[in-house]
């Protein structure tokens, strides 16, 4: 039939008359046969056409003729979903008034996060898992719907799939009225959602300060924990929420709460270089000295993350700037790692010694050195950093740079006094790693600085011989070409040629026989 023709959406007339209320139209097309429960492309029957507009007379009439209350979009909402998004009170009553389950639940899956994004001008958004009547009225800030749906019995702690009641909706989008409401109602403001989140922790999260000033009067805990024990006051302090960190001290949040990592809130604000919400909480009496359970302290979490201002403010209230972690880390070789060069100037400035040792000995300039940070070695130096010192396994900053190929930074340590002879304690010098990892261009630079080519490992190794036992043919023939003895032997009698035949690499075979290697030198 004629009224039953559908578009290429699934839009008949009856889906059409329905969205403007034009309710003898309404009345006609059903008396001619349109069929109510006819469905679009999206799932929407003629009453969530209606619904959705707020008209109400129309609702009544095709609830008069039978339209499924139940039915569901693609997405999962019903006539009443769309009826309390919409704010459209007198269509909410109608459905209630023929039995509309009132705690109606969505389908599809969203997460919290999703709720700020579900906008007005889309109202066939996708729906939130698990969502009733009661959250859509909260998140829309629907208050007469809301004071509706509770008259005819909508659950103030109904839940989503994530955990969400209508509280946490109402607090994270900043719906100060509602949340007066559902707590005036009985509503429970320290419920939590599957990431153990309450009220107080979404409102902090969404920087709604009179939200979380109206849970906080009402009794809301302070220093609820989520998950990894994260309380509110950690969540506005990573998000540099200062008013309502200010509030939550002032109603006596733990200013040293530790989540299950040791992250104070000190700590996340130093991470995020939230300097003035640092202030407020060392004003508080936060401690700058407690560390994670890495041994991370707030100023070497500042280092690491290059927060300046922040390492200027901690070390202004005296935080210790060679404080060691467990490793023996201090802020500077952190700084170091990663590249800071602003904060490790202000470290030496205010006193941090180049010359602190990790527990395996590395000074600042060894990781410097070794991940090529030419400027904060530079600095390092500038600061009187030792270019020979040791580790405990008796390697240089030069042996770090030779061995990762860093040929600037090797001519830069060579430049302030480092030593291309030193030797680790089985007796490898920068030579013999810069000869295993095939690095010409430092050997080249530690051989002009009066490094010695036969120089013999505990073993009796020579950086010949390595070259040789890894394959390296560059290295090979840059020795060579230098005067590197090409028949000096190990402590076992093996020459060049042995590793060479051993590792069967014929070209470098021919390269030692072509430089002189005796074809018939005995092992011991």
């Amino acid at each position: 039939m004629m009224v039953n023709r559908t578009t290429e959406n699934g839009i008949i007339p009856l889906h059409v008359a329905s969205k403007r209320g034009n309710t003898n139209m309404v009345g006609l097309l059903l008396d001619r046969g349109s069929q109510i429960d006819s469905k679009t492309r999206d799932g929407l029957t003629p009453l969530h056409c209606a619904a959705r507009s707020g008209h109400e007379m129309a609702v009544e009439l095709l609830l008069e003729k039978g339209a499924p209350m139940l039915a569901r979009t693609k997405n999962g909402l019903s006539p009443l979903h769309m009826a309390a998004q919409g704010d459209h009170v007198e269509c909410v009553k109608h459905l209630l008034q023929h039995k509309a389950p009132v705690d109606d639940v969505t389908l599809d899956y969203l997460t919290a996060l999703h709720v700020a994004a579900h906008c007005e001008g889309q109202p066939n958004a996708r729906a939130l898992n698990g969502f009733t009547p009661l959250h859509i009225a909260c998140k829309k800030n629907r208050v007469k719907v809301m004071e509706l749906l509770v008259k005819y019995g909508a659950s103030i702690q109904a839940i989503t799939e994530s955990g969400l009641t209508p509280i946490h909706v109402a607090a994270f989008m900043g719906h100060l009225n509602i949340v007066l409401l559902l707590l005036q109602n009985g509503a429970s403001p320290d419920v939590s959602n599957i990431r153990g989140e309450t009220a107080l922790h979404m409102a902090a999260r969404a920087g709604q300060v009179e939200v979380v000033r109206c849970l906080l009067r009402n009794g809301a805990m302070v220093d609820a924990r989520a998950r990894e024990d994260q309380t509110p006051l950690h969540i506005a302090s990573r998000l540099g929420k200062t008013e309502i960190v200010q509030l939550l001290l002032q109603h006596m949040a733990h200013p040293d709460a530790a989540t299950t990592n040791g992250y104070t809130p000190l700590h996340i604000s130093s991470r995020e270089g939230q300097v003035e919400t640092a202030s407020v909480l060392l004003e508080a009496g936060a401690s700058h000295s407690l560390a994670t359970k890495k041994g991370f302290t707030p100023l070497h979490v500042a280092s690491k993350y290059g927060s300046l201002d922040v390492a200027k403010l901690l070390l202004q209230r005296c935080a210790p700037p060679d404080s060691a972690g467990k490793n023996g880390l201090t802020p500077l070789h952190v700084a170091a790692h990663y590249d800071n060069q602003t904060v490790a100037l202000l470290l030496l400035d205010k006193g941090a010694s180049p010359h602190t040792m990790a527990k395996n000995g590395y000074t600042p300039l060894h990781i410097a050195a070794k991940k090529n940070q030419m400027e904060i070695a530079t600095v390092l130096l500038q600061y009187g950093a030792d270019t020979n010192i040791l580790t405990k396994q008796g390697v240089t900053p030069l042996h770090l740079a030779s061995q990762e190929g860093h040929a600037h930074m090797a001519a830069l340590l060579i430049s302030k006094g480092g030593q291309g002879n030193v030797q680790t304690k089985s007796g490898l010098t920068a030579l013999h790693l810069a000869a295993q990892e095939d690095r010409v261009s430092v050997a080249e630079i530690l051989a002009r600085n009066g490094a010695n080519l036969d120089q013999q490992t505990k073993l009796g190794y020579t950086p010949l011989i390595v070259a040789c036992h890894y394959g390296n043919v560059k290295m090979v023939n840059f020795l060579l070409q230098n005067g590197a003895s090409v028949n000096a032997k190990t402590k076992n009698g093996y020459t060049p040629l042995h590793q060479a035949a051993q590792q069967g690499n014929t070209h470098i075979i021919n390269v030692l026989l072509q430089g002189g290697a005796k074809p018939n030198a005995i092992t011991v």
